[in-house]
């Protein structure tokens, strides 16, 4: 029995549970014996691809480092895969779940035949849908950060400057730049015009622009 069915026979009845590293690596060491250093969960995930691993084994789906929810074979995910390139300490969007169905963008490698699951590569793009499943979710920590725990409009800014930058995508069905807020501008829209989009909650006051990157933009949004 290879690890990922050990994997799997220890952690079927866990559907839905968040378990560390250590608790999937201590499970299956106690059953089978394994070496713990054999076990990497994130080679496992729906929301993950790691280099030289192919991508067609997903049982779980990645809340951070150490933490894993189990969910088991042939769940209808949605949401964005994430992977890292070596040496680096950031992660990238290289693709994306809709129901169970993957598929990756032109900018990341083949790394696994095409199957009824997905297709390796069909766009080089975030789609709208999960565009407006961000949009959504990041609105939902806005108000619990704002009418829940009390923080002012003002003391959330990243927040409120990602939900602009996800707004201004969805208004001219376009995608976000690959390194928003560095390159000049944060969105491309349908006709390839990159934007620049300041987000605010002041009712009074300036908004400031970088005059070092203006230029790079086409267009600059307000919101």
């Amino acid at each position: 029995m290879n690890i990922y069915d050990q994997i799997v026979a220890v952690c079927n009845g866990h559907e839905g549970e968040i378990l560390t590293s250590s608790q999937i690596k201590d499970m299956l060491f106690k059953k089978f014996g394994t070496n713990r250093n054999s076990v990497l969960p994130p080679d496992y995930c729906y929301n993950r691809i790691n280099k030289g691993i192919d991508f067609s084994k997903h049982i779980f789906i990645m809340i951070n480092r150490n933490e894993y929810k189990y969910v088991g074979k042939n769940y209808p995910y949605s949401g964005l895969i994430l992977s890292r390139a070596k040496g680096t300490t950031r992660d990238t969007i290289v693709g994306e779940w809709e129901n169970g169905k993957y598929r990756l963008y032109e900018a990341h490698p083949k790394t696994s035949p095409k199957t009824d699951k997905g297709t390796p590569v069909t766009s080089s793009a975030m789609g709208r849908e999960q565009i407006q499943k961000l949009y959504e979710e990041y609105m939902e920590i806005l108000e619990l950060e704002a009418n829940v725990f009390g923080y002012k409009p003002t003391e959330t800014r990243h927040l409120i400057g990602r939900l602009g930058e996800l707004k201004c995508a969805l208004w001219t069905n376009g995608t976000l730049s690959h390194v928003v807020n560095q390159n000049g501008f944060d969105v491309i829209d349908s006709t390839k015009r990159k934007i620049s989009v300041k987000t605010t909650a002041q009712k009074s006051g300036f908004i400031s622009i970088n005059k070092n990157t203006l230029n790079k933009a086409d267009d600059l949004m307000i919101i």
